[in-house]
């Protein structure tokens, strides 16, 4: 865990003053995830929630501090922040929410290796955030998200930064 650290920092993936209030880790979804995906037919919504299956950005999935399921959000709605401010004061559950191993299982770090969740520091909620640079539903989700983490000093965040729009290796 210390080396990916050390690699995430020297990558420039994690700031010279890694606050303990929120923490960042950039990786991309494979290629091949990524086109398997694009063939998948039916409800994509349920799909994204319960399986993971990313075709449509931004994909936004939360988990509480011992990494069960706790919020998705596909796309952006107005006052979706309430909602998650509720969710994680109550820490309340979602039953039929993707885990977060096997959303890892389908990405790789900017160097192109794997990451596990035995390999994620520690942190009151865990954001997995699925967007494409080229995504102003992604960057309106961002800055709520952001809104959200500095108006919560006290309260530490990862947040998986999930690119969608990588190049294939």
């Amino acid at each position: 865990m210390l080396r990916i650290a050390i690699l995430l920092f020297c990558a420039g993936a994690l700031p010279l003053s890694a606050a303990a209030e929120l923490e960042k880790i950039e990786l991309f979804q494979r290629y091949e995830v990524m086109a398997q995906q694009q063939r998948v037919v039916g409800n994509l919504r349920t799909a994204a929630k319960t399986d993971g299956i990313v075709v449509r950005v931004p994909q936004l999935y939360v988990y509480h501090a011992e990494l069960s399921a706790a919020f998705h959000l596909g796309g952006f709605r107005p006052g979706f922040l309430r909602e998650l401010e509720m969710i994680i004061q109550s820490n309340r559950g979602e039953r039929s929410m993707v885990r977060l191993d096997r959303l890892l299982e389908r990405t790789r770090t900017p160097e192109g290796d794997r990451i596990a969740i035995e390999d994620l520091p520690l942190a009151d909620v865990t954001l997995a955030f699925y967007r494409r640079l080229d995504c102003d539903e992604c960057d309106q989700v961002a800055e709520v998200l952001h809104e959200w983490i500095d108006a919560h000093p006290d309260r530490s965040v990862l947040w998986l930064d999930v690119r969608t729009d990588t190049p294939r290796r």
